[in-house]
């Protein structure tokens, strides 16, 4: 029991690095783009704001998959969907 609590906390501290990564890069290009003095607080903003909304989506989405069984599947299939999307997109033409 607690090591699949921590296999699945691991699971999910991995993605949620990974899923990360864009939002870095997003946020550096943005505060590149300022002035020097004002580029730790686009920097503190942007990570503010990223992670708020990453608690909320979170919350949000546990809280549908509990009382909607039918969401799970449709985000896979969705996201199943959005990456056939873009290897679609990376094919030549």
């Amino acid at each position: 029991m607690i090591r699949s609590i921590l296999v699945s906390i691991v699971l999910i501290a991995f993605t949620d690095v990974a899923l990360q990564l864009d939002n870095a890069i997003a946020i550096s290009s943005v505060a590149a783009g300022v002035p020097a003095g004002q580029r730790f607080a686009v920097l503190a903003g942007g990570v503010l704001l990223a992670a708020c909304c990453l608690l909320a989506f979170t919350l949000v989405g546990s809280i549908l998959i509990g009382r909607f069984w039918w969401v799970k599947p449709l985000a896979g299939l969705a996201l199943i969907f959005i990456g056939g999307k873009l290897v679609l997109d990376l094919l030549p033409r």
